[in-house]
């Protein structure tokens, strides 16, 4: 086997610098990624969450896959918004065995540091399917306004 000379070229850019570095950060760590280890540090232990801007509100919108109402608690104080519930675990019963299992379970929060600029009387949820949906005013001081301009 022969050696070959290893070269570095010098980065072109800042950008170029950072990619070169996480590319060495990932084959150092690529030991973590084995396949006896693949899927044990990638899980989530809290749902998925989306804020969307309209014109008039904001929109909140979480997955809670097997997530019931009644486990599931929405607050607002100030402009933090705080999701909290639990995921309960399926039915276990001595008949049926896992053998892959990629969804959590257990208590879970969520918060989210909303603008300043929300009217906390203009709140409501809806939870539909699994997917939550937080629909948040806007007051009206924050709302976008058209401008009518006049040519002369």
């Amino acid at each position: 086997m022969d050696l070959m000379k290893w070269t570095n070229p010098a980065p072109r850019d800042l950008w170029e610098a950072f990619d070169g570095l996480r590319g060495d950060m990932d084959r150092a760590l690529d030991f973590f990624h084995g396949p006896e280890a693949a899927g044990i540090f990638d899980q989530t232990t809290a749902p998925a969450i989306d804020v969307i801007e309209t014109a008039d509100e904001y929109i909140v919108v979480a997955d809670l896959p097997g997530v019931d109402k009644r486990d599931l608690n929405v607050t607002v104080t100030g402009s933090i918004l705080a999701i909290q519930g639990d995921k309960r675990e399926e039915h276990k019963t001595e008949k049926r065995k896992v053998f892959r299992k990629e969804t959590w379970v257990g208590s879970f929060k969520r918060t989210i540091d909303l603008p300043e600029q929300i009217d906390s009387s203009k709140i409501s949820a809806e939870l539909k399917d699994g997917v939550l949906a937080i629909r948040i005013g806007k007051r009206e001081e924050a709302k976008t306004k058209l401008i009518n301009v006049q040519a002369n």
